[in-house]
């Protein structure tokens, strides 16, 4: 009897949970085709958006407060674009929001303050902890392909899962070439 009830706990709770579910949509250049739009940026702050509507920056003392509170919490970064490679963006600087696993989202903890990325980026609707102007979109980087890549500004050139079907061996690229195959 303790067997059943707790197979049935088990069941119960299994189906509760929710969590991303999609394919592997490919490489960086197969997958930007998909992409809305795609940008040469700077990362230039990391930000924490809590619940209770309190946003902290990597500038503040974030981990006393995470310490403090157990409120739920989403992280963005700030983006400083340095070149638009594909689609429409008049804003220089905003945000791409991460994400917990839960809507697919790609989580952005990686992601280093004053590192030149490129990514491949679409709008969502904000989610439930920014309070943004009604015209600005929340954008997000999907977490189901390679939606991003460092650029190595010292030899121009972009490092990360690019081509090819081996996920797991991330190479350099000539970036002028990069941008050839992506518009």
């Amino acid at each position: 009897m303790k067997k059943q009830i707790l197979t049935i706990i088990l069941l119960l709770i299994s189906s509760l949970t929710f969590a991303c579910s999609c394919k592997w949509g490919g490489n960086f250049i197969k997958s930007s085709k998909y992409s809305e739009v795609i940008i040469k940026a700077k990362v230039v702050e990391m930000l924490w958006h809590f619940e209770d509507g309190k946003t902290l920056s990597s500038d503040d003392n974030f981990g006393d407060y995470l310490i403090k509170t157990d409120k739920r919490y989403y992280q963005s970064i700030k983006v400083e674009v340095i070149e638009l490679i594909k689609g429409k963006e008049v804003r220089k600087i905003f945000e791409i929001y991460g994400s917990d696993g839960v809507d697919c989202r790609e989580s952005i903890h990686l992601f280093v303050i004053d590192k030149i990325y490129v990514f491949g980026i679409y709008k969502t609707q904000k989610n439930e902890y920014s309070q943004p102007n009604e015209d600005e979109k929340d954008y997000a980087i999907g977490g189901c392909s390679e939606k991003w890549l460092e650029y190595l500004p010292e030899t121009n050139e972009v490092k990360g899962y690019i081509k090819g079907k081996n996920r797991r061996k991330k190479r350099k690229y000539c970036y002028e070439k990069l941008k050839e195959k992506i518009t």
